[in-house]
């Protein structure tokens, strides 16, 4: 280029061609430059990550969003209505009657009649064990759904197979045999006890209500209907904290040891979100509910999207055209405020749906509700959560917000010497605690409480000082940064906005896919 340069310049007047062929080069020496770090911009989301560089990139952008809406401004809403809405948290909102007997949306409640008739012999409040009153009489299906009503999606070419069987050929296994037949009856199990409460909790749930009361009714019902015991707690019992999100938190929200009250307001919209599981087989529910007519639409979109990925579901589906499909009906509607604005309803980019193994709920798929490209397919045989979130008054984005609840092994196996040798012995008790009581399922502070409550040689060395409520902070804390456990925070939209979820558990058989938590309610 020096070269050329020089030439041109000792042209007398410059000639066309030698200032022509010095910015040509410099074109191509630049697109050479270039490529590389584009070639690797396109390609390694998808080789990688295995999403569209597209999607990465608007995911990358709503973050920056977020975070400058944190640090610039108080996101959507006045200073004034987030000061009301803190002194109403600040003791038990002054309600009328008309307010507190306001009725649930979202879902269809079942009446006390209309309670006893789908579970005949259970009693209200439920205290019977689901598998002791269907003793001798077969367990409930779930809404049966054949693959033909499903769209395909495109067919896999002979160079996706090539030089061996397609994966999902041996993905079933024998329907008939008794392993198979034994997963499906807990699943099942699980489902009707799952359906048992949450009917039963839906016709409790009421504006004024404290969260902590909600979470408890939520616990002890699941408990008792799934028959948890003591002495075996990974047999039967709990799949992950009863997560119960408010307004612009979707996700992982529940109450911790020693917070402060917080109550349901008119205004709220809640999602409520807890699993069961039997022998480590596990169902993933969710609903969403408020008080509010502003909310259905979006409580609407979003159960419709829900649906639409349920129907999308099948072996050998791309996750990312089924995220596609969902997104495309989600933000297909609106929210029309009482105020005459029309506010959109977005899918949230980075929550998703998941495949589930025995005692893991998060087993390493993931069904976003938008289209992030790649080639992970379904296969038959697999278990899923089909969950979706909508946003509206937000981007469509979530980010970390406030103190963690929920927390999870990394895995089963333990620490290797280094990482033990950073513990402190409340560190080691607290570890071998959550290995014996959970093990690879999630939990939360409050279930290490009322599990070190039975031990008293644990309480006794967890409590060396500081608050009663929180001792559980500092070894919990360690074993999160040796990487043994995980956090998983709030995860909350703009300040300000609503966000709704629906979630369903489907089993992909081999001749149809059963929606195992169907139930009257949604």
């Amino acid at each position: 280029t020096r070269e050329i340069d020089g030439a041109a310049l000792a042209t007398p007047k410059g000639s066309m061609e030698a200032l022509l062929a010095a910015a040509g080069l410099r074109v191509l020496f630049a697109m050479e430059a270039l490529a590389l770090p584009a070639v690797a911009v396109w390609v390694l989301p998808r080789c990688v990550a295995g999403v569209s560089p597209v999607y990465v990139c608007r995911c990358v952008y709503l973050e920056v969003s977020l975070y400058a809406h944190g640090v610039f401004g108080n996101g959507r809403g006045s200073s004034a209505e987030q000061a009301v809405a803190a002194n109403l948290r600040q003791g038990p909102p002054a309600l009328t009657q008309e307010q507190r007997q306001a009725p649930i949306r979202g879902i269809n409640v079942l009446t006390k009649a209309e309670f006893v008739r789908a579970a005949p012999g259970q009693t209200l409040p439920p205290t019977k064990r689901v598998s002791m009153l269907l003793d001798g009489r077969a367990l409930p299906i779930g809404e049966e759904m054949a693959y033909s009503s499903t769209p395909s999606s495109r067919g896999r070419s002979f160079f996706h197979h090539f030089g061996r069987p397609p994966k999902e050929a041996g993905a079933l296994g024998v329907e008939e045999d008794e392993a198979w037949q034994h997963r499906a009856r807990c699943l099942r199990e699980g489902a009707e006890v799952h359906r048992q409460v949450r009917q039963f909790v839906q016709q409790k749930l009421r504006p004024g209500m404290e969260l902590r009361e909600i979470v408890e009714v939520v616990e002890k019902a699941s408990s008792t209907l799934v028959g948890f015991e003591q002495k075996d707690p990974l047999r039967r019992g709990w799949a992950f904290p009863t997560g119960l999100s408010l307004n612009e938190v979707a996700a992982h929200d529940t109450v911790n040891p020693g917070d402060p009250p917080r109550w349901l307001l008119p205004t709220d919209i809640a999602k409520l979100d807890f699993g069961v599981q039997i022998d480590g087989h596990i169902l993933d529910c969710a609903f969403t509910f408020a008080f509010d007519a502003m909310h259905d639409e979006l409580m609407q979109a979003v159960k419709d999207a829900t649906n639409e990925g349920i129907r999308r579901t099948g072996p050998d589906a791309l996750v990312g055209e089924v995220g596609g499909c969902i997104q495309e009906v989600m933000e297909a509607a609106e929210v029309h405020r009482p105020d005459g604005k029309v506010v959109p309803i977005y899918s949230i980019k980075n929550l998703t749906g998941h495949s589930i193994a025995p005692y893991r709920i998060h087993s390493g798929k993931s069904l976003p509700s938008v289209n992030v490209g790649g080639s992970v397919r379904m296969l038959a045989g697999e278990l899923w959560a089909i969950e979706t979130f909508g946003s509206a008054g937000g981007v469509g984005y979530v980010v970390h917000s406030g103190e963690c609840s929920h927390f999870m092994r990394t895995s089963a196996a333990p620490p290797n010497k280094l990482m033990m040798s950073a513990l402190s012995d409340s560190g080691k008790a607290l570890l071998e605690l959550v290995d014996r009581r959970f093990s690879t399922l999630a939990f939360c502070p409050r279930w290490v409480v009322q599990e070190a409550a039975l031990h008293k040689s644990f309480t006794k060395l967890c409590t060396g000082g500081g608050d009663a409520h929180r001792w559980w902070t500092a070894p919990l804390q360690e074993l999160c940064n040796i990487g043994a456990v995980q956090k998983y925070p709030p995860l909350a939209d703009l300040r300000g906005c609503h966000t709704a979820q629906y979630e369903h558990t489907v089993l992909l058989r081999e001749a149809c896919k059963e929606v195992l938590t169907r139930g009257h309610d949604y």
